[in-house]
């Protein structure tokens, strides 16, 4: 399907659309004729991304991680028989730090929107989809779920479900009509480095790239049914080794890495 191949028709839902990536993704969907419905946390940033994105017929702000929040979710599409072509989930965060020294609670709710959310949404959409015989969703995972990464030890191995569940789904839904893509970004400068707790992430200066890109690369993947994709010279380079190199080895070069940014 060419990206420009869509008409106000199409509907669009993007989770975690306030900022960064999912601020990218509305902008390039918008871009191309798609009704968008976003949902975030901050009220504010959702009611200025409505007014700067004309395309967005529904900004829903509420807590995913929050049982009945997305159920009111998966309702509000059923009632208003709004079908969705895409399907972006995008919500989601880190904690940096020593594991042990972590809240607890504030790690069971990144399991919660990392993990939990993101399958129950994937689930009641690409039943729909499914029965269709179209659509596309995008999983934005992160290069981190190719490695162990102590010091983002909870937030690795979440994005490490996400790659294994979307390349299983991409699988199992390849000749329904349903495309499922994993987004494995690197560092990108967003507010994800505030929220984990990083006070300086210039340490990866040399490895950043640029949330529009990397947003654009995940939507062509997406629409050409590619099951993984990565941005960037650099991150494709260390996703090959992560998986070709010794587990320990890989470990301790993870571990060094972000140790730097305590220091």
């Amino acid at each position: 399907m060419p990206l420009n191949d869509i008409n106000q028709e199409h509907w669009a839902l993007i989770t975690g659309a306030t900022g960064g990536l999912g601020l990218e993704f509305c902008k390039l969907l918008a871009a191309r004729g798609y009704r968008l419905i976003v949902t975030g946390m901050n009220t504010e940033k959702l009611a200025q991304i409505r007014e700067e994105i004309k395309q967005v017929e529904m900004a829903l702000a509420g807590d995913l991680t929050d049982p009945v929040c997305l159920a009111n979710l998966i309702k509000t599409l059923n009632e208003n028989g709004i079908k969705l072509e895409v399907l972006i989930n995008n919500a989601g965060f880190g904690l940096f730090g020593d594991t042990l020294d972590q809240d607890t609670s504030e790690n069971i709710n990144l399991i919660d929107l990392n993990i939990r959310t993101l399958t129950a949404l994937t689930l009641a959409i690409a039943k729909e989809m499914k029965a269709r015989g179209s659509g596309y969703i995008l999983n934005v995972a992160s290069i981190a779920a190719f490695m162990p990464c102590p010091s983002l030890g909870i937030y690795a191995a979440s994005k490490s479900y996400v790659l294994s569940f979307s390349e299983a789904l991409h699988e199992e839904l390849k000749t329904s009509g349903v495309h499922v893509t994993v987004l494995c970004p690197g560092p990108v400068k967003t507010g994800f480095w505030q929220r984990a707790g990083v006070a300086d992430n210039n340490h990866f200066e040399f490895a950043f790239t640029p949330a529009r890109a990397v947003a654009q690369c995940g939507l062509q993947a997406m629409f050409t049914n590619k099951t993984v994709v990565t941005y960037g010279w650099i991150n494709k380079i260390l996703v090959l080794t992560a998986q070709i190199a010794p587990r320990f080895l890989v470990r301790v070069i993870s571990k060094k890495v972000l140790q730097s940014l305590k220091n």
